[in-house]
């Protein structure tokens, strides 16, 4: 085994480490990301229960002739 065959084995292994741990930062910060979406799509959801509840808020259906229409008060 010579010099140049230590070397290239080193530097393999270098790189091999600094794309682990680049991979390993990239996987926790899109798992921050998707935390942070989900927080934002609770808040949304959460927004848009409060606003129906509202008593100038107007709910429309459907009817059969495919017009929409106040619907009733429940």
């Amino acid at each position: 085994m010579g010099l140049s065959t230590l070397v290239g084995i080193a530097v393999a292994i270098l790189i091999g480490l600094g794309l682990r741990s680049i991979a390993r930062d990239w996987r926790k910060k899109f798992e921050e990301d998707d935390k942070a979406a989900e927080v934002r799509k609770k808040a949304q959801q959460e927004r848009n229960r409060q606003e129906a509840k509202r008593p100038d808020v107007v709910t429309l259906e459907r009817g059969e002739d495919g017009v929409y229409r106040p619907g009733r008060k429940d």
